[in-house]
């Protein structure tokens, strides 16, 4: 089970002290223009944890810190000055209650489930219908028709990496930099002779520690991959 709050900090417990106190500016405008759909449940994407603040403002008092992977139910939305404002509780403890601001990079409507991989030094969250098996120095995560497959790999270095593509291919072009927890690595999209595409990314965390993923999906589309590496904590 996902711990919902960051640090030491209860369930509900009150943020740090140097909170900003309550904006006391002349109130915002709250946008009457109809607002994207809102799923019911969003999942904590944000890799230091999502503020969770007592008004729909960033100057508002923060109630706590959500962690990684900690599901929240939807109760409101609203739009003030351009930024979208979701009011949440967490869904296994209501009590935990007020508001986040609806960024894609900070949150998901995706279900999703936490692994923690103490050996290979680090974390991440993969849909909860995807599956996961580990091997030596390598994760694995797939869907359940197994079409999108997700591996995780370490090694001393970037050129002790399996070479990318893994199977036969074009290099078709290259995304980035993106930002995985500080990392600035290019993102390549190769299109595989046999069908099919492989996505490629790897950056070196540490003297004698780098990271390599790899995956493979039946088109280009890489949405559910940013989603997972914006998730991804190096321990």
């Amino acid at each position: 089970m996902v711990a919902l709050v960051t640090g030491a900090c209860g369930l509900g417990s009150p943020a740090a002290k140097g909170t900003p106190t309550p904006h006391r500016s002349p109130s915002p405008v709250v946008s009457a223009s109809a607002s994207p759909a809102t799923a019911s449940s969003y999942w904590v994407l944000a890799t230091l944890g999502l503020r969770l603040h007592q008004a729909p403002d960033p100057a508002a008092t923060v109630v706590t810190v959500l962690r990684p992977g900690a599901q929240l139910d939807v109760t409101a939305t609203q739009v003030i000055g351009g930024t979208r404002w979701l009011h949440v509780h967490a869904h296994s403890s209501p009590d935990i209650d007020g508001w986040v601001v609806g960024d894609p990079t900070l949150l998901t409507d995706i279900p999703m489930q936490q692994h923690e991989d103490a050996t290979l030094g680090y974390s991440l969250l993969f849909p909860t219908a995807w599956s996961f098996r580990a091997g030596d120095k390598i994760g694995v995560f797939s869907s359940a028709d197994a079409s999108q497959v997700l591996t995780v790999e370490t090694a001393g270095a970037l050129d002790q990496l399996p070479p990318v593509p893994t199977a036969p291919g074009t290099l078709d072009h290259q995304e980035g930099p993106l930002d995985v927890y500080g990392q600035s690595p290019l993102l390549s999209y190769y299109k595989l002779n046999a069908g099919g595409w492989e996505m490629d990314l790897g950056f070196l965390w540490t003297a004698g520690r780098a990271y390599g993923f790899v995956y493979r999906a039946p088109t280009s589309d890489a949405a559910i991959l940013k989603v997972i590496l914006s998730s991804v904590i190096i321990r």
